[in-house]
């Protein structure tokens, strides 16, 4: 049985017409779209299987707002739209085969599919990023652990690419690297940190572009929604790296890979792949890429979908009368038992036995910046 599937476009300041090319690619599956028109005011799309997200909020990158967004599509597609599966795209990915073959996959079973690396078992991912998973953003604290990471490996250009980002490796050369890693050592203690993170609930660093079955997006919501998860995370630099793969290894620890493959970073953002490009896209393993030009005529987006994808650029989203569209209205909705707070992963679990489930704002502190989810940089 096919499987009903639900794209999800956060999209903010791509060409409409971007955007109509990725969603006819996806027809018949819906493609729900939250479009921030307060940066892209008049964003009409012709696509028929297009559905706006009601009310968007604002977003940005590295702007908290980008994950309430996410959050807030979540809750609409759980109440309004029936699917098996949601995998969450931007307005420059494309898929890089098939999909036909791509919903043969994800029929699998897998409960979602992701990449995570653990900030607590590897050294590189807790001395390039673990600054910004353990303190607020803007802090002093975070100020100083950032300058420790830079003397951490102001030796090393080396990197590590994986999960979807990308880490600095070979660090720790010369006598300034020691009070950096003792630094770091320090604040991976929640005592000294101030942070929820511990054996109960490990942070992992990773790409947010997730695609999980509708029984684990409706525990992601319920895992959001517990007291002091927005509050700490809304403080973090660039959050949804962090979130994202935390979250989901709590509620899905057995999963399939990242359905993506990202151009190289330059430095915080991935590059836009072009046709020099096509044979590691035609190689790779995965099922979208990120990013392509925000331009549907650009030459690298017309041979993927055709050489790669198998479709006809210029006929992109002909409508094919047999394979039936989703139902926009969750019908079985009133017979799915809902996700409950006894159901859902509470955070008095995930911290740790007999905690209770507001001990998350106590570990953090309240000496601590409260976040209010504008992460602007």
């Amino acid at each position: 049985m096919q499987p009903r599937l639900v794209f999800l476009v956060m999209s903010a300041v791509s060409r409409p017409e971007t955007v109509d090319q990725l969603a006819r690619t996806l027809d018949p599956h819906v493609v729900l779209v939250h479009h921030d028109h307060s940066q892209t005011p008049h964003f009409p799309l012709t696509a028929p299987n297009v559905r706006f997200v009601p009310d968007p909020r604002r977003t940005g990158w590295a702007f908290f707002g980008f994950v309430d967004g996410i959050f807030h599509s979540l809750r609409y597609a759980l109440a309004h739209l029936d699917f098996d599966y949601l995998q969450l795209l931007s307005p420059t990915c494309l898929p890089i085969k098939p999909m036909a073959r791509y919903e043969e996959w994800v029929g699998q079973g897998a409960p979602a599919h992701f990449d995570a690396i653990d900030l607590l078992a590897d050294r590189d991912a807790l001395m390039s990023v673990g600054y910004r998973a353990f303190t607020p953003q803007g802090s002093l604290l975070h100020r100083i652990a950032r300058r420790a990471t830079d003397l951490y490996y102001a030796r090393s250009q080396a990197r590590r690419d994986e999960a979807g980002i990308w880490l600095r490796t070979q660090g720790g050369e010369g006598w300034r690297s020691w009070p950096a890693a003792l630094l770091m050592a320090a604040l991976r203690r929640p005592a000294i940190g101030r942070h929820p993170f511990d054996e109960s609930l490990r942070p992992y660093y990773g790409s947010p572009w997730f695609c999980a079955r509708r029984e684990i997006v409706e525990r992601m919501v319920a895992f959001f929604e517990q007291p002091g998860v927005r509050d700490y995370f809304s403080r973090l630099c660039i959050a949804e790296e962090f979130l994202f793969p935390t979250m989901l290894m709590q509620l899905a620890p057995e999963h399939a890979p990242l359905n993506h493959l990202l151009k190289k970073y330059d430095g915080a953002h991935p590059g836009f792949f072009d046709e020099d490009d096509l044979p590691l896209l035609r190689e790779s393993t995965a099922w979208f890429a990120r990013k392509f030009p925000d331009d549907p005529a650009a030459p690298v987006r017309l041979r993927v979908l055709g050489e790669l994808v198998g479709v006809v650029p210029a006929r992109v989203g002909t409508p094919a009368p047999t394979r039936p569209q989703p139902a926009l209205h969750d019908r079985a909705a009133a017979a799915r038992p809902a996700v409950h707070a006894a159901q859902a992963p509470t955070l008095d679990r995930l911290v740790g036995q007999g905690a209770a489930v507001g001990s998350l704002a106590q570990r953090t502190g309240d000496a601590l910046p409260r976040g209010d989810g504008a992460l602007g940089r």
